[in-house]
């Protein structure tokens, strides 16, 4: 774990997979991130991800001999490409009262059945009620902490405009541990928001006449950083935002190998922003419930709206720091004489830490690992047997049916993210919600796509905006230009003729 902590691995190109735990998923990273990472952006992804996971199921439950070890638990890297460790996440699901591993599937695999869990390493009941009150506390104090990362995050990227080779070590290495804590952030918050949901939903059943539609109305946030940031971006007075015309995750997005993975499309979105003119999920509930219920429902739905606000603010904060090292890393390199093409097959941890050009030839030799690597297809569930043999599991062939994931109703013209928006109501059939998307929510008057799930990026960002969202979409059946109705509750499009 040694390795973890200082955001480098050393070794092959492929991580371990975990002894016990053998499935795995692309999940949350097949919504946003690109299908390959190099091994740089890797070490910025992976590595401390995996950390912050450790350290969170620590606290929660203590030191398990399951969580620990050289190997990855609960992340790995297959020929290139980040995947999820399904089984390990269905085992914190375990451990958690009243969640179950298809909860976390819902909310993060895209409704993909979960893997069995290992009831043998179940924490008992009274640890698993000390585990939640001990995840509660960490939540409760993440958004001073949260904040506190962002102004230390601003003093260093007013920094880096000025930064050369000489200071651009001591730069990194500053970044390389603000990651760290981010990350941390960002899977408290993730993981939190899987038992909070579901304790909501339970409460909600019992105080409420109709609680799908009181759901439905109370999942939206309050307002997340992305509103502020694309406002920014579009002004241009702050780098703060400069993040947002880049893709996520991939540092080495301008190297002739990852940039056919990390292409996106620039979007320049122009039209007129949408304005909601009904109340406030608070204020509604106030009009319909008063009295014990009303601070019951208010108490429960307020926790679970600032968790996704966190999530997605420390999400902002690490995509930000990445982008400082997609600033950095090549100074980086120059200083240490790896040359220009290489240094994306090294790891932060090897680059920071490299007598000059001592690491360049284990470069050179991990490039042609990747190269040979990016040649393999990898499916996006695999299941890897003893032998290390990977192969897709049956799962991996369930589609899940179109999920609605923001209530509400819409109609509008079909519109793709690469397309002109029209003057008329239109309706964003994408993908994923990758950076092309998230700038046209204020102007679209709901969103239907192929990826993500119950709690993923563009799931918050749609209740966020007010508009209606479906996900797990068949969108190669609705042609671009037709006019489509959607309802964000019940998963239903209709193509008007």
């Amino acid at each position: 774990m040694r390795e973890c902590e200082r955001l480098g691995v050393v070794g092959p190109l492929d991580t371990d997979p975990h002894p016990a735990f053998r499935i795995y998923s692309a999940g949350n990273f097949g919504e946003v991130a690109p299908e390959r990472l190099s091994p740089f952006s890797w070490s910025l992804v992976g590595t401390p991800m995996e950390a912050a996971t450790r350290r969170l199921t620590e606290k929660m439950w203590g030191a398990r001999s399951w969580t620990t070890g050289e190997h990855y638990t609960f992340l790995g890297y297959f020929k290139c490409r980040p995947y999820h460790n399904y089984s390990a996440y269905a085992q914190i699901a375990a451990s958690v009262p009243g969640v179950t591993a298809d909860d976390v599937g819902l909310a993060y695999f895209e409704g993909i059945p979960a893997p069995a869990s290992f009831g043998a390493l179940a924490e008992n009941k009274i640890n698993q009620m000390r585990g939640v009150v001990r995840m509660g506390r960490e939540i409760a104090l993440a958004v001073v902490r949260i904040r506190n990362l962002e102004e230390r995050l601003v003093d260093l990227e007013a920094r880096i405009v000025l930064a050369d080779a000489y200071s651009a070590s001591s730069l990194a290495r500053e970044a390389a541990t603000l990651i760290r804590s981010c990350w941390y952030e960002h899977i408290l918050s993730t993981t939190s928001l899987v038992p909070l949901a579901r304790y909501q939903d339970k409460v909600l059943e019992r105080v409420c006449d109709q609680p799908d539609d009181v759901i439905a109305l109370l999942t939206r946030p309050s307002e997340l950083v992305w509103k502020r940031l694309h406002r920014l971006a579009v002004t241009g007075e702050t780098n703060s935002a400069e993040f947002l015309h880049y893709p996520f995750y991939e540092v080495a997005h301008q190297h002739s190998i990852w940039t056919k993975y990390s292409y996106r499309h620039q979007v320049e979105a122009e039209g007129t922003e949408r304005y909601e003119s009904f109340l406030a999920p608070a204020d509604a509930l106030a009009g319909m419930y008063q009295g014990a219920r009303y601070r019951v429902m208010a108490g429960v739905t307020k926790t679970v709206a600032e968790t996704m606000a966190c999530r997605e603010h420390s999400k902002s904060l690490v995509m930000r720091v990445l982008h400082v090292f997609r600033t950095l890393a090549p100074l980086v390199a120059s200083e240490r004489a790896v040359p220009e093409d290489l240094w994306p097959f090294l790891t932060v941890g090897e680059l920071l830490d490299d007598v000059k050009g001592v690491l360049a030839d284990t470069a050179a030799e991990r490039a042609e690992l990747c190269q040979e690597a990016l040649t393999v297809g990898l499916p996006e569930n695999i299941e890897i047997t003893g032998d290390g043999e990977i192969f897709e599991p049956l799962a991996a062939a369930v589609r899940v049916q179109p999920r609605g994931v923001s209530g509400g109703f819409a109609s509008g013209i079909a519109v793709r993210p690469d397309e002109d928006v029209p003057d008329e109501d239109f309706v964003i059939v994408c993908e994923a919600a990758d950076a092309d998307v998230v700038p046209l929510l204020r102007f679209a008057a709901g969103a239907v796509s192929r990826r993500g799930s119950a709690m993923s990026h563009l799931a918050i960002l749609c209740r966020e905006y007010g508009i209606p969202c479906i996900v797990g979409a068949d969108i190669e059946a609705i042609p671009s230009g037709v006019v489509i109705a959607i309802d964000g509750g019940t998963g239903k499009v209709k193509i008007h003729d």
